[in-house]
């Protein structure tokens, strides 16, 4: 079954280019060259990619490395000052975001809204009635 798997790899590689060959590493089969052998559209031709074969042959392996980004193109990250500037808090962050004038405006979500974001069903979210309340236990016997 591997040895398929590498020789339809290996058959990929030579089709596109046939000076290049597979070189055996750590049990991996990696192409010789370091940008990718396999043309199409969704890779460009100053790519990076190296495309193997684990050992057993059951999976195929490809790594492209994070592209570099220019220190001219990258931008500072805007820090408060700490001298003239107060740090928030939390609970300032929460009051500012859920004033009831925010929430004011804002409906609940429905019962199946909630079903469907807590995967529950919709018997959940109903209250429960009397008939159930009056016969919970309110001092449920401690454990040993």
């Amino acid at each position: 079954m591997a040895s398929g798997h590498i020789s339809r790899l290996a058959n990929l590689f030579t089709s596109v280019n046939p000076s290049k060959h597979l070189k055996p590493f750590r049990g991996l089969f990696l192409s010789s060259v370091s940008k990718s052998t396999v043309g199409g559209s969704s890779i460009h031709d100053d790519s990076n990619v190296e495309i193997a074969v684990t050992s057993d042959g059951n999976t195929i392996v490809c790594f492209h490395p994070a592209d570099d980004v220019p220190y001219e193109l990258t931008q500072p990250i805007v820090r408060p000052d700490a001298i003239s500037g107060h740090a928030e808090t939390h609970e300032q962050v929460l009051k500012d975001r859920l004033g009831k004038a925010v929430l004011a405006d804002k409906k609940a979500p429905t019962i199946e809204e909630l079903s469907k974001m807590f995967y529950t069903t919709k018997h959940r979210w109903y209250p429960v009635g009397q008939f159930h309340n009056r016969r919970r236990k309110l001092n449920p016997p401690k454990d040993r």
